[in-house]
């Protein structure tokens, strides 16, 4: 019995850090997302979200989330950034939305011009593919 109790309470742990691995990579991806609607260099909020994704254990997307990250990663300069970003969303989504203890809304924003897509803590629009020049263009296509 003891050992039953002990592998339930090991179990619990495990999914409550995984849980907490979400959210933090969450928090690592929304500062890329306000880097690039502010039209700042990413590099460094980019840097860090790919060496958050790399140091995590393995979860059902890190081999896809890597993959995305090593485009963005790569890509030099804005622009570049902007275009690559969408990858990187769509998969910190699907993360997102299988998590069961995100302790926040989180909005998955959709941008009609660029067909493509991004996450936020806030409902309203900031659409990070165009920054300032369309900054509200866009909606809430889903909510966490």
């Amino acid at each position: 019995m003891k050992k039953l109790v002990f592998a339930i309470a090991i179990m619990f742990i495990g999914f409550s850090a995984v849980a907490q691995n979400t959210s933090h990579l969450l928090d690592k991806y929304i500062s890329v997302k306000n880097a690039l609607v502010n039209g700042k260099d990413a590099n460094t909020a980019i840097k860090t979200f790919h060496d958050a994704v790399k140091s995590e254990a393995h979860f059902a997307q890190k081999a896809e989330l890597l993959k995305a990250n090593e485009k963005l990663s790569k890509a030099n300069g804005i622009e570049k950034q902007r275009a690559v970003f969408n990858d990187v969303s769509t998969t910190m989504w699907k993360l997102t939305k299988n998590s069961d203890q995100i302790n926040q809304a989180v909005y998955y924003q959709y941008c009609p011009m660029k067909k493509a897509y991004w996450l936020s803590y806030e409902k309203d629009i900031k659409n990070p593919y165009y920054g300032a020049s369309m900054l509200t263009c866009g909606s809430v296509v889903e909510t966490k």
